[in-house]
């Protein structure tokens, strides 16, 4: 299924080209009130990012269209100081979630969840987690 570029901005990152657009939304996903939708023209995957979130508990969601998945990770804050999202905060977001984790750079994972698997064991968390990245990096 195709998605409407009316209202939307695009972003291209390292070859890859995503829509992007601010909307509100309260009790529908893991951030109420305004967030950050991205999704990669090829529909494989989106990054979801809510902004107004409080600084200790500040996080994003990356998921898969055709492969249904999902993570959440803790993130730092990419909006400026007014609670802004600017283009170069969009372009920070998507370098950092495509970014390989490392000693250095642990990721946090909140939450993972994938259809019809209740409990997710940490090797499949990782597991999913990987096949995200490959997506964001393919």
């Amino acid at each position: 299924m195709a998605v409407s570029k009316k209202g939307k901005r695009t972003i291209t990152v390292d070859g890859k080209t995503y829509l992007w657009w601010v909307f509100d939304e309260v009790d529908q996903t893991f951030f109420d009130n305004t967030q950050i939708k991205l999704i990669s023209e090829d529909q494989s995957h989106y990054i979801k990012y809510g902004l107004e979130q409080a600084d200790d508990n500040r996080s994003v969601v990356i998921g898969l269209h055709n492969n249904p998945g999902l993570i959440q990770l803790e993130c730092p804050k990419f909006e400026d100081e007014r609670g802004i999202i600017t283009p170069s905060g969009i372009r920070q977001l998507i370098e950092w979630c495509k970014t390989q984790p490392s000693e250095t750079a642990i990721r946090v994972i909140k939450h993972a969840y994938e259809p019809k698997l209740h409990a997710l064991s940490d090797e499949r968390i990782q597991q999913l987690y990987k096949r995200i990245l490959y997506m964001l990096n393919k």
